[in-house]
């Protein structure tokens, strides 16, 4: 089973989109507007897939926001991601990303500038599993802030008729390093994971895992580490020719005394062919 249908183009002039697309962009813009004029972060949770979906723009908003009883700083952390991205070849797709950040009881900021590129290693399906590389440099808004590199490779297994479904399996394992004005030595550590049951297009309900660590040649003690894990629910809705609209929403568990109890995260994405 392919993690994606590929859309039919045509060389023909497109007809107008209907309602229900058109609705699904200002619902996408209305998204990405609120983040912007709202005040109130961390990096933003997300599992990378390493298929590239060729000839095709994506406008995608991503969220998250924390909670935690204890007057420890940790509550009402938020961060908001706004990006459009492209896959003009078949094994490269990149994105341009604005990533807004607001420290909790601080006001909403532009924090960074991220290009992204995600390149497919294997054709999809063809061996026992689909790999990729992912690598960004994020350009840090204030003058004061180091810029950094963030890379490592995405791995995406499909198992069919697993404890009677599909499910579908994804890995991302990230290095990051600073660099320029005020940067540290550090070699940060990041790892996601996704499990989640093919149900439906529609309804794919799942579960995730998060982690950081702040300096792999220093990991310090496991407790002062972030790692999460948590319920989430993932679908697709095809308009065929018009584009794909994508949502996931889950809840992700704080597992440390370095993390919070608990955080929120969204994403929703609009993908059109050309």
């Amino acid at each position: 089973m392919r993690l994606l249908s590929r859309l039919p183009i045509s060389n023909c002039a497109w007809p107008k989109p209907p309602r229900l697309v058109a609705s699904a962009v200002v619902l996408l813009s209305a998204l990405s507007w609120s983040c912007l004029t709202s005040t109130g972060a961390r990096a933003e949770f997300k599992v990378r897939s390493p298929i590239v979906d060729y000839r095709e723009f994506e406008f995608e908003h991503n969220g998250d926001t924390t909670f935690d009883k204890a007057k420890s700083g940790r509550s009402n952390n938020q961060s908001y991601t706004n990006e459009i991205g492209v896959g003009a070849f078949p094994n490269w797709f990149v994105e341009l990303e604005g990533e807004w950040a607001a420290p909790s009881g601080e006001n909403l900021r532009y924090e960074a500038t991220t290009i992204e590129n995600t390149f497919q290693l294997t054709p999809q399906g063809k061996y026992w599993a689909d790999l990729g590389f992912f690598a960004e440099y994020s350009h840090a808004a204030s003058r004061g802030d180091p810029d950094s590199f963030t890379f490592g490779p995405l791995v995406q297994k499909e198992l069919p008729d697993f404890l009677g479904t599909d499910t579908l399996h994804t890995l991302n394992l990230f290095v990051s390093k600073e660099v320029g004005h005020n940067r540290t030595d550090d070699t940060g550590f990041l790892y996601a994971w996704q499990s989640r049951l093919r149900l439906d297009p529609l309804f794919e309900p799942g579960i995730e895992i998060y982690g950081e660590v702040g300096d792999i040649e220093h990991p310090g003690k496991l407790a002062d580490q972030q790692h999460r894990i948590g319920p989430v629910l993932v679908g697709l809705y095809n308009f065929f020719g018009y584009g794909k609209v994508k949502y996931e929403i889950g809840y992700l568990f704080g597992l440390t005394r370095a993390t919070e109890d608990g955080a929120v995260r969204w994403r929703l994405e609009y993908e059109i062919p050309f």
